[in-house]
């Protein structure tokens, strides 16, 4: 892999992936620890249905909002296990509960899944209902008067441009991508430039992390510290500060998946060593004040 270059000035996050069993304010030092401003939810007291937790564990939007703007800290993304093929009447009322939820604590945006599985090609049935749903969704958020916008990932059946591209090119209102450059790497086949020239205009977040070709218990690829592995990080950080770009760069450190990686800690602190980034707070709270405010 390449060596590490100046980040100038991204903003760098974090998923709570890497440490799901944390409760809300230990992730919020944590993040202040290591001069991070950008959450990214994904789960939190070892729950994922972060809407019921939040109402289960006693957290209003007020509460949050000045338990982050304590941190420095901004609600990115909050992600949800939504996928936009495969969808029912059930899971598309769990998540309008999960946006009400984001948007009220002020989330940039909620995450949503495309679906599918990688190496089976996405049928035009397929594409149509990701489709009609992004349209039921956005009008749903007209109607409820929500900020929070929708973006989906590169995952599972839209691990590689092309389909993301298909996808968006049967949009009447476009979406932002969440481009988890790992994914179209080592899944899709691309270079962190050809996802870039193909998919720029509507990347908004940014996932990274290393990996290894050795087969673990779940893919045919291990996880590794940043750096430890072969994924072209370096390149993908350069292109980012050549472009740029505006959205967050967050480690997806998926240890509640991965429970053989070692805690997020020692991840961040392998970042921080490497000098994979620099510090952004003070641009990202010159930019923006934290928490609820967009």
């Amino acid at each position: 892999m390449t060596a590490p270059v100046n980040t100038g000035g991204l903003s760098w996050g974090v998923s709570t992936l890497g440490c799901a069993e944390l409760r809300l304010p230990q992730i919020c030092k944590l993040l202040s620890e290591f001069r991070l401003s950008e959450l990214e939810l994904r789960a939190v007291d070892g729950r994922i249905d972060l809407a019921q937790w939040a109402w289960d564990a006693g957290w209003p939007p007020y509460r949050a909002a000045a338990l982050m703007a304590k941190h420095g800290v901004r609600f990115r993304v909050a992600d949800s296990s939504f996928k936009l093929v495969g969808n029912d009447v059930k899971s598309r009322g769990e998540f309008l509960a999960f946006c009400n939820w984001a948007d009220s604590w002020g989330a940039r945006y909620v995450r949503a899944f495309g679906g599918g599985t990688w190496g089976q090609a996405l049928t035009e049935e397929e594409y149509e209902q990701a489709a009609q749903t992004v349209a039921w969704w956005q009008q749903e958020r007209r109607q409820r008067r929500w900020r929070v916008e929708l973006l989906f990932e590169t995952h599972d059946g839209f691990s590689a441009s092309g389909p993301c591209r298909k996808l968006l090119a049967r949009l009447r209102e476009p979406i932002g991508i969440i481009w988890d450059s790992h994914h179209t790497w080592r899944l899709g086949g691309e270079s962190p430039h050809e996802s870039w020239s193909q998919l720029s205009q509507w990347i908004r977040h940014v996932h990274v992390k290393d990996s290894i070709g050795k087969p673990s218990a779940r893919h045919p690829y291990t996880y590794v510290l940043p750096g430890d592995g072969e994924v072209p990080l370096g390149q993908i950080v350069e292109l980012l500060n050549e472009h740029q770009f505006a959205g967050t760069v967050s480690l997806e450190w998926e240890r509640l998946w991965h429970p053989y990686l070692p805690p997020l800690r020692e991840a961040l602190t392998r970042l921080e060593e490497q000098r994979w980034y620099v510090t952004s707070m003070k641009a990202a709270n010159e930019r923006q004040s934290p928490a609820i405010a967009r």
